[in-house]
């Protein structure tokens, strides 16, 4: 029954009762105040105020060393007197420890308190779970005070307190979660979870070169910095399979995601080769690396977590997978990293490429030159420098509306992107060539094949990068007869 409608019902009893003595007395001549009161006064619910105590009352300073045993192994926190850190696990000897973790085990140690009193002279500890404890920790302090505590079972129907003797006396504790689980934790959880760490805004490193190789891909993606600054769409560009400028909003995890990578566990500690043939990491499922001035990193990408379900059955959602990282000091180990923040797993090159295949601003353009099999078109523009725009258009030497030109070139640069496509055409299928030339020499050349009666293949300077629908190109060619005779430019397709 709901506990709520329980406690509803037995003050509804309660009340019903007192209402019945009282229509007693009354009907009987009762009359005495006094016995009334003393009557009515002796129906109490008492609820005991919880005691509080603070069973260790020192300082994070004052600690010299934790030991921990539960069952997953056991460990010990030592304070160093000399160092790159303050604590130090031999247990976890040349690998960078979680720093928060540690400072978490040792001020809990040194400042246990209960929430409440559960039994003061206990004749029987094993009913609380201290004949098999689920952790046990001794903490030593610099003055060569030590003292030994156990962590029993849960209260009933409740993960939020544990029960907590101290070892060779029988007052038992009632302890929140948060003081000692860091005590039931395995040696694992005190590695550090932060596989490369998140530079501040200002102090971010030269980007350098991102390669992504998975195994159920045939290329490599490949991401640098825009050094030609040709397209301004974003700061990066991908280089493999093909050339394109990248969707700002959902590149920025893909091209930045290594740093502040974070997993969520340590699960192999300085594996073998058995260890990492086990987990998918001899022959990884893709590898990430991330190269420039100053560092160098390499995440292997291994086996799939998958989410399971009420019987612990595998379902088809993946959770997370297992991962190594390279060129990061003391990160010896196969960590479990989740799923969401690994994008080179989920993400093609179609997902993070901006819609524009090209882009020069059109005031740059001096010349775009449409080359087909039945002749050649030919649009000129001029600078306007006081203007800092175009200030002229000829197409085939008669002039043209400066908007309608600007309107075409819009047109022009939505050609799409969506699909990736790298098989030779057949140079017989030749539809046209357009070159967008710019006044500094630089600029993109288009070359369309037909492929099908609904697709068409894009050569992007000289290389077969993608495939796009036919009607696009009969559009074009709609817009070429427009702009020249003065007529609206269509803007869809």
């Amino acid at each position: 029954m709901n506990s709520k409608l329980t406690g509803i019902i037995v003050t509804g009893v309660l009340a019903a009762s007192l209402g019945g003595v009282l229509l007693f007395l009354e009907k009987t001549g009762g009359n005495d105040s006094s016995s009334s009161q003393d009557e009515s006064s002796s129906v109490v619910i008492n609820k005991r105020e919880n005691t509080k105590t603070q069973i260790v009352e020192r300082t994070a300073d004052d600690v010299k060393s934790v030991a921990v045993e539960n069952k997953s192994g056991s460990f010990t926190l030592t304070k160093n007197d000399s160092g790159k850190t303050k604590w130090s696990i031999a247990e976890l000897d040349g690998l960078a420890l979680n720093i928060s973790e540690s400072n978490t085990l040792a001020d809990c140690a040194a400042t246990l308190k209960s929430f409440d009193t559960v039994e003061e002279d206990a004749a029987d500890l094993s009913k609380y779970g201290f004949n098999d404890p689920n952790g046990k920790f001794t903490v030593t302090f610099t003055d060569g005070e030590a003292r030994t505590f156990l962590i029993g079972d849960n209260l009933p129907k409740s993960e939020r307190y544990f029960y907590l003797v101290e070892e060779g006396k029988t007052t038992v504790y009632q302890v929140l979660n948060s003081y000692v689980s860091c005590m039931t934790e395995s040696k694992e959880a005190y590695v550090n979870r932060v596989l490369v760490v998140q530079p501040s805004n200002d102090e971010y490193p030269e980007y350098g070169t991102l390669t992504v190789s998975r195994k159920d891909a045939g290329y490599d993606v490949v991401i640098k910095n825009d050094d030609k600054e040709e397209g301004a769409v974003s700061a990066q560009v991908m280089t493999s399979p093909v050339y394109g400028y990248l969707n700002v909003t959902n590149s920025t995890g893909y091209t930045h995601g290594m740093w502040g990578l974070t997993a969520d566990m340590a699960t192999v500690l300085k594996p073998d080769d058995k260890a990492l043939e086990e987990y998918g990491l001899k022959d990884p499922a893709a590898v990430v690396t991330l190269k420039g001035e100053g560092y160098d990193y390499k995440l292997c990408i291994g086996n799939a977590e998958h989410v399971k379900d009420e019987e612990g059955i595998d379902m088809d959602e993946i959770a997370s997978y297992y991962c190594t990282i390279e060129g990061v000091e003391g990160m010896d180990c196969i960590f479990s990293v989740s799923a969401s923040s690994l994008p080179w797993m989920t993400q093609k090159p179609e997902d993070i490429l901006s819609s524009l295949m090209t882009f020069n601003y059109v005031k740059d353009v001096g010349e775009i030159v449409i080359t087909k099999k039945s002749g050649t078109d030919d649009i000129k523009l001029t600078y306007d420098k006081e203007k800092d725009d175009v200030g002229s258009v000829e197409l085939n030497g008669k002039n043209v509306e400066i908007d309608s030109l600007k309107t075409f070139y819009e047109y022009l640069l939505t050609c799409p992107t969506g699909e990736l496509y790298f098989e030779e055409p057949d140079e017989s299928a030749f539809v046209m060539k357009i070159e967008i030339k710019r006044y500094d020499g630089g600029g993109d050349t288009l070359e369309l094949y037909t492929d099908t009666g609904r697709r068409t293949i894009v050569k992007l300077n000289g290389v077969t990068s993608y495939r796009i629908e036919s009607k696009w190109i009969t559009q074009f060619e709609e817009n070429i007869k427009a702009l020249e005779a003065g007529k609206t430019i269509g803007e869809t397709y």
